[in-house]
């Protein structure tokens, strides 16, 4: 995602002057930047811009517990989501970092932690449900209006959590999980016995259904999470197995640029570690390798995108969120207690990322790479 570079000039002078610690990077390179949410030990949540040797750009209180985060294009706004069921966005301003507005959810409606703007940056669009039907929604946001909603079309589905725009700017990619909650209860799964997961394609501008793609029989219960989009319009996807947990289904896979689902193979024992859960997906620099986190099996686990063919995992406590690295199969992964680490493509461990602060927090879900 884009942002505005000289509003974040400052910022990154710092950085650019402390240079890059992990990787094969260039000095010549723009240091990368990351936006991601955490917590202290008293569980006190914030989020947080940094660059890769440990500089911190800024930290911002938030009301409860983060979740995602979105960059509005041609902007120094970043929109920080609660975790579902959240009832607040926060909007950043990263000039200042230390203030930001408080968005709180309309009535009978609450956040599932994710949104994406248009192409344009004039609009933003929210997961959401209506609380009275169960409904999945998609929020809609006037980000030149102070954020005021302006309207609300369906998901197509239920448990709508992550959403993109294909390469074209139009096409509305959702995760629909197919688990529905309330504020009142929690993340408890309202519809256990009723869960219909699909990926929903969306011409956005006129609220037109192109596509609603479900898993084959067998694997109905996995709860369709978190997406990674690439340039040839592949959607890499990982899910949340809701079934028994003595099965080993499929966690990760892909729906192709004509709409064919395939989901990726493992050796089942690699399989076991994941414990049937992907918490955050992303593609590398040269969008060849899948990675996909398990915080429950303490594991990252990555394919190559272009065959399904399995590469391999790594091990690291409670990790979760994953972002590309500036080198071609790099990839940068945050952790509950594990702090910051970078996984370099042939070395024999993964690198700790320079700076006390880095590794003392405990980071959230996911992590969002910054394009300067």
């Amino acid at each position: 995602m884009v942002i505005d570079r000289r509003a974040i000039l400052k910022g990154l002078a710092a950085a650019v002057a402390a240079g890059l610690a992990p990787g094969r990077a260039s000095a010549a390179r723009r240091p990368p930047l990351y936006v991601s949410c955490r917590m202290d030990a008293e569980g006190k949540a914030s989020a947080t811009m940094f660059s890769l040797d440990g500089q911190e750009i800024f930290s911002t209180l938030l009301p409860t517990r983060g979740h995602d985060a979105t960059a509005r294009p041609a902007s120094s706004e970043i929109v920080v989501f609660a975790r579902r069921p959240g009832n607040w966005f926060a909007v950043i301003d990263a000039t200042k970092g230390g203030e930001a507005r408080t968005i709180l959810a309309a009535k009978d409606r609450h956040y599932y932690g994710h949104g994406v703007f248009t192409p344009d940056g004039r609009l933003l669009y929210a997961t959401e449900n209506d609380i009275t039907s169960g409904a999945g929604l998609l929020g809609i946001y006037d980000a030149g209006d102070a954020y005021r909603r302006i309207g609300e079309i369906s998901s197509r589905g239920i448990g709508p959590h992550d959403l993109a725009f294909l390469p074209d700017g139009k096409t509305l990619v959702v995760a629909n999980g197919g688990l529905r909650t309330a504020l009142e209860t929690g993340r408890e799964v309202l519809n256990p016995d009723d869960i219909q997961p699909n990926i929903a394609l969306i011409e956005a501008a006129h609220d037109q259904t192109l596509a609603a793609l479900q898993l084959h029989q067998p694997y109905r219960a996995l709860s369709i999470r978190h997406m990674a989009v690439a340039r040839d319009r592949t959607v890499a996807f990982g899910c949340q197995y809701q079934g028994d947990p003595n099965d080993l289904p499929p966690l990760v896979g892909t729906v192709s640029a004509d709409g064919k689902i395939g989901l990726f193979e493992m050796p089942e024992v690699e399989l076991m570690g994941m414990s049937n859960y992907v918490g955050s997906i992303a593609l590398d620099k040269s969008e060849d390798i899948v990675a996909a986190t398990s915080p429950q099996g303490g594991s990252v686990a990555l394919w190559n995108r272009r065959t399904g063919e399995f590469l391999t995992t790594e091990r690291m406590g409670d990790v979760c969120g994953v972002a590309a690295l500036p080198e071609t199969h790099d990839f940068l992964l945050t952790s509950g207690n594990d702090g910051v680490r970078s996984y370099v493509e042939g070395a024999e461990t993964m690198a700790r990322v320079t700076g006390d602060k880095m590794q003392k927090w405990i980071w959230d879900n996911h992590l969002l790479p910054i394009d300067v």
